[in-house]
Formats: structure tokens, sequence, C-alpha cells
């Protein structure tokens, strides 16, 4: 029975281990903090400043998984939100947003562009910085953009 439940554990330990497996790192570590300081920072549009600015003021707000504001937001629901106050539809989930933008290279992120990891997204503030809902503790925060996996710009951009 022992040797049964031993294999049965290792049979599951690749599922628990690869959850960000086949996910690449398209973006180096600290590529947009390093690029501000250099003060390479791209121009970018009203539209997407008006994100930016939704985004920003919501900051101090709680995580709540599923939401959309205006009392909380989940990572995924701030950015379809921030985005739509600037006439722009996006898809709700993070994997749905990813299969469905452009992706920019490092070089080309600029304020308003869309930070992705595997399961959470945030967006580009500008001079590294992003805004996210990031957890259950910390809620919607602004924070350096040291390690996002890709970016993605949306289409009407």
């Amino acid at each position: 029975m022992q040797n049964a439940r031993f294999a049965m554990v290792l049979a599951l330990v690749p599922l628990a281990s690869g959850c960000a497996a086949g996910y690449s790192r398209d973006l180096p570590k600290n590529a947009l903090i390093s690029r501000a300081w250099a003060g390479r920072e791209p121009p970018t549009t009203s539209r997407a400043l008006t994100a930016v600015a939704f985004a920003s003021a919501q900051v101090g707000k709680p995580y709540c998984w599923g939401g959309t504001g205006a009392d909380c937001f989940d990572c995924s629901g701030l950015v379809q939100t921030a985005w739509h106050t600037a006439g722009e539809k996006l898809p709700r989930t993070t994997g749905a947003i990813a299969h469905s933008l452009q992706e920019i290279p490092a070089d080309d992120v600029r304020a308003g562009d869309i930070l992705w990891w595997p399961g959470h997204v945030g967006i580009y503030v500008g001079y590294g910085w992003m805004v996210d809902a990031l957890n259950h503790a910390h809620g919607v925060v602004r924070r350096p953009a040291k390690d996002p996996y890709r970016a993605f710009r949306p289409l009407g951009e």
C-alpha cells in the first residue's frame, strides 16, 4: 500500500512542478528598469496614458479574485478595466491576453503596455515602474517592473 502511494506521488510531481513549464522569459530581468535608468523611455499614446492614469488611481485598493472594480480588483480585472476606460476591449484572463494581443520586445515597451507572467499581468506605467493587483496581502500596488516574462500591447495601439 505504501509503495502505491509513493508511486502516485511520484506520478504527480511533474504536474506540480510544471506550472510555469513551457513559458519562456522573453524579456530579460531588469531590462525595463535598466532602460529607464539610461533615459530611453519610448513615447506612448494618450489612450495608453488614460489606462495608466486609471490603474494608478486604484493603488491602495484591495485585491479580490475575479474583481473588475470599483471596490477591488484582481490582476487581469485591473488591466481590463483600465484599458476599457481608454476605449479598448481586452480579454478577461491572463492567458487570453497573451493569446490575443500583440507581443512587444523589451526595447519597445512603453507606458500602458501589459506586462505578463504565467497567471499574472500588470500595466507598465513608465520609467521602470508598473501597477498591478498583486495579491490579497498587498492589493493594488505600484512597484518596480523588474522581471516580467513578456509584454503585450492592445491591438488598437
